[in-house]
């Protein structure tokens, strides 16, 4: 029903716009994710551990 609402309107082109940014949105994060090194991804992953206080022992 929806896809017939859209196609009425003649607004399909947006939809079909929306889908393309998502893949490329989501390609681009998975990209990022396989490239970063793994200094910054056990940063990254420190944190929600960390805050902002200095350790004293």
């Amino acid at each position: 029903m929806r896809s017939d609402v859209m196609q009425g309107a003649g607004l399909e082109i947006f939809a079909e716009v929306g889908l393309i940014f998502f893949i490329l949105g989501f390609l681009f994060v998975i990209a990022r994710l396989l490239l970063m090194k793994k200094e910054e991804a056990d940063a990254h992953g420190q944190i929600p551990l960390d805050d902002g206080q200095e350790v004293s022992r």
